[in-house]
């Protein structure tokens, strides 16, 4: 073999050599990544109206004003607007509740863009979209689908934010137990306000768990992402997440199973459980996608104790006591899992930017927790 020959070999080695290592950063094992914890955390000050208990939280760029905005929803019925660079609030918007421009007691919104917000209403299958002076510019009633199948409301939030794909907006509306048909997600087409929903993929029915006398049970505790092609499902008392096309005909199952979690606690008598007990009990939490590493995050709860002198009530809000959070790559497999410390951190807040995942330390019995003060720790995710 000549040295040109064996020069080209080598070249095509290293070429080759390249390419798998390229195609298999994210496949080189189940425990191959970890989510650091970094010395950047952004603060914002809260006024006395606003309270650190928030019902939806994200993350918008206004491309005309070149802002990066951390959005929420606070518990006085306003949509809160800070700069993350600055960590300074920019503008409120507060709806009105009745009149011509009244869209209810709300609970949950998502903002498309400034001039474009969604509220979701409290305690009824309507839909209001608003623009930033709060002028109501349409409602979108959803109570029965094109099929005939009724809806029961839906909330934007943390776990279950709207999402819009073309002049579609996917919803998630709760789970009905009493109804023959009980579709997960439907779609609002917001041009002809007509419903249509996917009775191709229904709610769970979990053993043990299945009380019709119970309206709402375990099978609506869960959260839904979207990752620009695909909507992924994570119910909470199921170690398997449902990957689902938008017209919900291609639906595949993948385990994604912490380490920390023997088995899921069905807990069978959910209704009448204490706070305490709820808390206490091993079970799967909200997913979110991270468009800038193409991964996902899916938080998951160990079985635990608490002490008796905290309230379950206050930690269910404030994100348990611990949690850790699995990494799961593009093609749903499982490479690593970050657990966190007692009483720190809030499981129930976090969002995604270019530098990295924001969870915050809002956690009511975290020694630095404030009332006037919403706060987020970055966290890196770094390959062993």
């Amino acid at each position: 073999m000549n040295y040109i020959m064996k020069k080209d070999i080598f070249i095509l080695l290293i070429l080759a050599l390249v390419v798998m290592t390229s195609c298999s950063d994210f496949s080189n094992g189940s425990d191959s990544y970890f989510l650091k914890k970094s010395e950047y955390k952004v603060k914002f000050n809260l006024d006395k109206n606003t309270k650190t208990l928030v019902s939806s939280l994200q993350v918008c760029y206004d491309n005309k004003k070149q802002i990066e905005y951390l959005i929420f929803g606070s518990s006085n019925d306003e949509i809160v607007f800070y700069n993350l660079n600055t960590q300074k609030l920019e503008f409120k918007i507060k709806p009105e509740v009745e009149g011509n421009n009244g869209v209810g007691y709300f609970i949950g919104d998502y903002v498309h863009n400034s001039d474009s917000i969604f509220i979701t209403k409290r305690g009824d299958e309507e839909i209001s979209l608003i623009n930033k002076e709060a002028r109501v510019i349409n409602k979108y009633d959803y109570h029965e689908s094109k099929n005939k199948h009724p809806l029961r409301e839906f909330y934007s939030s943390t776990s279950t934010p709207i999402t819009i794909i073309g002049d579609d907006l996917y919803i998630v509306p709760s789970c009905n137990r009493w109804a023959k048909v009980n579709p997960v997600a439907a779609y609002i087409n917001l041009k002809t306000n007509e419903v249509y929903d996917f009775p191709s993929f229904q709610y769970p029915e979990f053993p043990g768990a299945n009380n019709k006398s119970k309206r709402f049970g375990i099978e609506g505790e869960m959260s839904r992402c979207f990752d620009g092609k695909r909507f992924i499902y994570s119910f909470h008392f199921d170690e398997d997440i449902y990957v689902c096309s938008p017209n919900h005909n291609n639906i595949k199952r993948y385990k994604i199973k912490s380490k920390y979690i023997n088995k899921v606690k069905i807990l069978n008598d959910y209704g009448n459980l204490t706070p305490e007990e709820a808390c206490c009990n091993p079970n799967y939490g909200n997913m979110i996608y991270d468009k800038y590493r193409n991964v996902y995050y899916r938080v998951a709860y160990p079985a635990t104790s608490i002490e008796k002198d905290k309230k379950g009530i206050e930690l269910l809000m404030y994100g348990r006591k611990n949690f850790s959070i699995i990494i799961v790559d593009s093609n749903f497999n499982v490479i690593g899992e970050t657990m966190f410390p007692d009483y720190t951190y809030n499981s129930n807040f976090m969002f995604v930017r270019k530098d990295g995942l924001y969870i915050s330390d809002n956690n009511c019995y975290n020694p630095h927790y404030s009332d006037d003060v919403l706060s987020f720790v970055r966290f890196e995710l770094i390959k062993k």
